[in-house]
């Protein structure tokens, strides 16, 4: 959620110095030391009194009595919404970024590669998902007959990529009656061009009479295809090192549970999930940051995710994205992320 608070000038600029110099040092700040490093022409007194007040907003948190001040979650969510402004790669960084292009054409090699150079540009955790396949890019069933109760199922995407597996059926099936319902799982896979779609038809309307005595062989076929596409779905994960090296995370009880989590790849899709219905970053296209208490995931609380679609044929087919501590430098992430996500939406256009 976006939050609006009416800030004065002044409360900003003091604002965006501590969380400036929190992301880039990791350690509370004073007045006496906003003051010289900002050059700031009000006196230490003053300085304390509006991070008093910005601390009474939420904004600010002050670890320890004798301590300064750090961003809250709801400190960065302002500083992300109003105040980080963008943040341009070098060519140093673009050069990097674009080695992307040169990668061979597989869907595997492009998302493997694409996360690499993400986690190693951000020093951060780069997670992808493969295109979700079930949704519009299988062409084609092909299945072949091993025993009545056998099938070898293969399924061929729009881009050449070919997934087999044994389908075993409780149901016996024959020759001539396989070739009538693989006819007609094609036919009706063209008219949908989505194995959603497919799936839905088969389960929830009646089927054409020629098949309609098989219907449960139908329905065990269309329910193993949909299962096997969904197995041909995988999620992508490089820079965990990154992650122990931060301090907030050097401790194996602060970070076991994030890696944990990680390590589970339903958890990183609904996290992407997540993501996808957050709060769109001002002045992106499609890029969506989670800071903090904002992930549902109680083991990513100290965590913040940065994510954006990319695109096959201008449809938004798989997520990529930036998983740090909340301190993490938003506006280069963000930066670095979008032009990452660009590469793989040019890369993988051209295989479809």
């Amino acid at each position: 959620m976006r939050l609006e608070y009416r800030l004065s000038e002044r409360k900003k600029a003091i604002l965006n110095a501590v969380i400036r110099d929190y992301i880039t040092y990791g350690e509370p700040l004073g007045s006496r030391t906003i003051v010289q490093r900002h050059g700031f022409t009000l006196s230490p007194a003053t300085i304390r009194n509006e991070m008093a007040e910005l601390e009474e907003a939420g904004l600010l948190l002050q670890p320890h009595t004798s301590a300064g001040r750090v961003p809250s979650d709801k400190g960065y969510r302002f500083f992300v919404d109003h105040l980080m402004g963008a943040y341009v790669p070098s060519q140093e960084e673009l050069i990097f970024i674009r080695r992307l292009e040169q990668t061979s054409r597989a869907i595997d090699a492009i998302l493997s590669q694409a996360t690499r150079i993400l986690a190693e540009a951000t020093q951060s955790v780069a997670l992808a998902e493969t295109p979700r396949l079930r949704r519009n890019h299988l062409q084609e069933l092909h299945f072949q007959y091993l025993d009545p109760f056998s099938l070898v199922l293969s399924l061929i995407y729009r881009n050449g990529l070919r997934r087999q597996s044994v389908l075993k059926l409780s149901h016996s099936i024959y020759d001539g009656v396989l070739d009538l319902l693989s006819n007609y799982l094609n036919t009706q896979l063209r008219t949908t061009n989505s194995l959603d779609e497919l799936f839905h038809r088969t389960v929830t309307l009646p089927l054409e009479q020629e098949v309609q005595k098989y219907r449960a062989i139908v329905m065990e076929m269309v329910s193993e295809i949909y299962a096997q596409a969904q197995r041909d779905e995988r999620v992508y994960l490089t820079g965990t090192s990154y992650l122990l090296r931060e301090p907030e995370f050097q401790s194996m009880e602060q970070a076991y549970p994030i890696l944990s989590f990680l390590d589970q790849e339903h958890f990183v899709r609904q996290l992407f999930h997540s993501a996808s219905h957050g709060v769109q970053i001002e002045g992106t296209h499609h890029v969506y940051c989670l800071i903090g208490y904002e992930n549902t995931h109680e083991e990513l609380q100290h965590c913040s995710l940065v994510a954006t679609p990319y695109f096959i044929e201008d449809k938004a087919s798989g997520m990529i994205g930036v998983l740090g501590p909340t301190r993490m430098d938003y506006s280069k992430v963000t930066a670095i992320l979008q032009t990452v996500a660009s590469n793989i939406s040019l890369t993988m256009s051209k295989l479809f």
